[in-house]
């Protein structure tokens, strides 16, 4: 895998960008935070997905507005547009102005190697893999509250953690954002010991920007009464993918079709209640 190597003390997602305390200091104090030094140590050289995935972090209204992962290997993924998911609304926009010609632009988009998803690649050194191991299970760990902040109308951030014997996930309103409306003093704590985890993320991450092939279009929703998905749709019918529980996969061959149709074309009148979105390597969809 060859790297264009710029490090970047940048926000990894908007939950890491506005933390609660002085932009680019430290969450406890005010000095700056530096990145690790991890001496000696060499960036991964495994492609995403060769190591299990150690975290994800989602931002918006679902568990599967992936923006990030990070593997065991010190491999991390992320969706540099800010989503992972296809713009359906966008999508349809352009198909409608296309004049039929949606068939040849999603053969055209599948065979040219991917250049729509989503996902770019970085790195974190060893001890800081170490490192986000410790502040993770010291955060996610336990069952902590953080509370709903009394703001209308703001995302959610979630999280996942899996050290391969255990894991953990929650949920956070409004995180990020410097918002302390509504918390109780023990829910302010929490959120400050996500901090130390998402600090450690935000300033040891090192971006490499190669694109990453995506390994799967996990289509999840509910699908609206009547509707259907396009007849020229490249993955299954509707009710074989979708199933009982409204979540299913295109893996494999038919993910990259998938994928590109998805942006093309949306998903027609289904689209409106129908996410299609793109998963990196080791991501599995509808779990």
């Amino acid at each position: 895998m060859s790297r264009r190597i710029r490090p970047v003390w940048l926000a990894l997602t908007a939950a890491a960008v506005l933390l609660p305390s002085v932009a680019g200091c430290s969450v406890i104090g005010l000095e700056p935070t530096e990145p690790l030094a991890c001496e000696g140590e060499s960036a991964p050289t495994t492609a995403p997905g060769e190591a299990g995935v150690l975290l994800t972090v989602a931002e918006g209204t679902s568990a599967w507005d992936l923006v990030t992962v990070v593997y065991a290997d010190g491999v991390v993924v992320r969706a540099a547009g800010g989503s992972s998911a296809a713009d359906v609304e966008a999508a349809e926009a352009a198909a409608s102005s296309a004049s039929g010609s949606s068939d040849q632009s999603t053969d055209s988009a599948a065979s040219s190697g991917d250049p729509a998803s989503p996902w770019t690649t970085g790195y974190l050194l060893p001890c800081a893999v170490a490192e986000l191991r410790e502040r993770a299970e010291s955060s996610l760990f336990g069952s902590p509250e953080f509370g709903r902040v009394g703001v209308p109308d703001q995302e959610w951030t979630y999280f996942r953690y899996d050290n391969g014997i255990s894991s953990a996930s929650a949920e956070v309103h409004a995180y990020g954002l410097g918002l302390t409306e509504g918390l109780e003093w023990s829910e302010r704590r929490a959120r400050d010991d996500l901090d130390a985890l998402t600090e450690v993320l935000r300033v040891n991450l090192v971006l490499t920007d190669e694109p990453v092939p995506v390994a799967a279009v996990q289509v999840d929703g509910e699908m609206p009464e009547g509707a259907q998905l396009p007849s020229t749709w490249p993955g299954p019918p509707a009710t074989e993918l979708l199933g009982d529980d409204g979540c299913g996969v295109v893996a494999e061959d038919g993910a990259i079709k998938a994928w590109a149709y998805a942006l093309t074309d949306g998903l027609g009148d289904a689209g409106a209640e129908l996410h299609a979105r793109a998963l990196p390597p080791g991501v599995t969809g509808c779990e």
